[in-house]
């Protein structure tokens, strides 16, 4: 069941206005590591959604830190983006490894236990995020069916993903950020602690297999 753990986000929501900043400084997030492409932005569009920035205001507003972890090779374009947004970026990610993460931490000086995850992919977003014990939050549907087509072929396999895990039983609902925090258990009590350990990534060896596999594949697809 640990092998499924890695792939499950904490939260799923629909929208980025399901993600309310307020909700999650009252849970103690006061950091956030974001996807670009298909989070933020349509990919490889250059076009910020007024949604977007109200929502990054919003999280300026609540001292929440942000940061772009970003797998595309388009660097430039990526800088520009996170220029006109006013945030700190970090490229060339190689998610689900999560040494880009531990970099976008850094940068916004934060640390393992108040910092959250947003992303539209399992295997890149979320697994890198569950591997270090993050809460996960993941944008599905993402903003636009245009994608890399190694992406589009991830999907079908993310697809089997959610079934599996739908008939486990381990599927959040999608539900507004404030909606499905109210549904974690107190970390100071027993069922908040077995609900702490079962989030935990496996073993360094097996996320390291499954992150060599996809990132591997990944490569070959460039």
């Amino acid at each position: 069941m640990r092998f499924w753990n890695l792939l499950t986000p904490t939260w799923v929501v629909e929208t980025i206005n399901d993600v309310d900043p307020k909700a999650l400084k009252a849970k103690g997030i006061a950091a956030i590591i974001t996807d670009l492409d298909n989070t933020l932005v349509p990919w490889r569009r250059y076009e910020i959604a007024p949604a977007v920035i109200e929502w990054l205001a919003k999280l300026e507003i609540e001292g929440i830190k942000i940061c772009i972890a970003s797998n595309t090779m388009h660097t430039r374009r990526l800088k520009q983006l996170a220029e006109v947004m006013g945030i700190p970026f970090v490229d060339r990610v190689r998610k689900p490894w999560v040494g880009g993460f531990l970099r976008s931490m850094e940068a916004m000086g934060s640390d393992l236990a108040n910092t959250a995850v947003f992303g539209d992919q399992i295997f890149t977003d979320v697994l890198a995020g569950n591997q270090l014990g993050l809460k996960t939050i993941l944008l599905r549907p993402p903003l636009s069916k245009e994608e890399f087509f190694w992406t589009q072929v991830v999907r079908n396999v993310e697809s089997a993903v959610i079934s599996k895990l739908t008939q486990l039983g381990r599927w959040p609902a999608v539900r507004r950020i404030e909606e499905a925090l109210d549904a974690i258990p107190d970390p100071a009590t027993p069922e908040g602690r077995r609900f702490t350990r079962s989030v935990i990534a496996i073993p360094i060896l097996l996320a390291a297999v499954v992150g060599a596999i996809v990132f591997g594949l990944w490569r070959r697809k460039k």
